[in-house]
């Protein structure tokens, strides 16, 4: 019988030769979904996880992170994108995986996500190349229960000053760090954000308006 591991290889090259992933990508895909469990090592009240926490992945399209972390972690998952074709690919990859008991594929707009019945209940939401800072944290913020945590991967720059703390405020969240993985050729860096307050109802917006008038 065929590993984890070996499934999930099968899987990202398929994402390749769908086009959801370059080839680079897929190599390293595990290993960098692996960094965005960095957060467990912050000192943080929302840890540990229990077993049936639920986690969002936006925007999984060839499924890094959440498809990765959905195989190896085992919380609930939802895998969140907006396009048919990516969402038939992953509820195949899910199947392929034997793990459609506790991961759902959805398709819809984040946004949409965000005002349903998962607001305010997931104690993780991962963000991978999803949408900029402010966009990306106001889809989240909703999603997110007490003391639950956003990790998005970041470019290799100062990254404390794209998260800007007013705009996070406003959303209910507080920056609390980031950090690095060497388990790749070259360094990967993600940054965590913990919701402290209640998200305001006004929250998210459209889309559209979140990428036209953002909040940071």
């Amino acid at each position: 019988m065929a590993s984890v591991e070996q499934i999930l290889g099968h899987i990202l090259d398929r994402a390749v030769l769908e086009g959801y992933l370059t080839p680079l990508a897929a190599s390293e895909g595990p290993a960098h979904s692996a960094g965005f469990l960095g957060f467990r090592d912050l000192n943080l009240p929302c840890l540990p996880i229990s077993d049936s926490a639920l986690a969002v992945d936006l925007g999984t399209g060839g499924g890094l992170p959440g498809l990765v972390l959905a195989a190896t972690t085992p919380w609930r998952w939802l895998l969140v994108d907006r396009r048919d074709r990516r969402v038939v690919f992953l509820r195949w990859a899910v199947r392929q995986l034997g793990i459609e008991g506790r991961v759902k594929v959805v398709l819809s707009d984040a946004a949409d996500v965000g005002r349903g019945g998962s607001r305010g209940m997931a104690s993780l939401v991962t963000a991978r190349g999803f949408a900029p800072p402010g966009p990306t944290a106001e889809c989240a913020a909703p999603l997110l229960a007490e003391h639950g945590v956003l990790v998005v991967s970041e470019p290799p720059t100062n990254c404390a000053v794209r998260w800007l703390e007013d705009g996070l405020c406003s959303l209910g969240l507080r920056d609390v760090g980031g950090w690095a993985t060497d388990e790749l050729p070259g360094s990967a860096n993600y940054r965590a954000m913990v919701r402290v307050e209640p998200c305001s109802d006004r929250f998210p917006r459209r889309f559209p308006r979140q990428l036209a008038d953002p909040l940071f």
